[in-house]
């Protein structure tokens, strides 16, 4: 989880409504996939931005591990099965 934190440093737009992450296996083989939940439309500094966080995840990991990152436009802030919150954009309820 702390490589997750990590490589978030720097890559919140004000248009990120959460950031999701499922792990698989462990430390030494096995996944992390991260879903970036954005308020709108993917541009390139969003997508500049999943990039980034992506290799700065990918650099904590040995080569055997997996990692997969993308930005899903208009989402909804809603996990999937296997997923956890890493970040999460307070919101005023409607």
């Amino acid at each position: 989880m702390l490589s997750m934190m990590r490589a978030l440093w720097e890559q919140v737009t004000a248009d990120l409504r959460g950031v999701t992450v499922a792990f698989q296996g462990s430390s030494a083989q096995g996944s992390v996939e991260a879903r970036f939940l954005y308020d709108g439309e993917i541009r390139a500094v969003q997508a500049d931005c999943v990039s980034l966080a992506e290799a700065y995840c990918i650099a904590d990991f040995p080569p055997e591990v997996s990692v997969r990152f993308r930005a899903v436009e208009h989402a909804a802030r809603e996990l999937v099965p296997g997923e956890h919150w890493v970040f999460l954009r307070w919101e005023p309820e409607a």
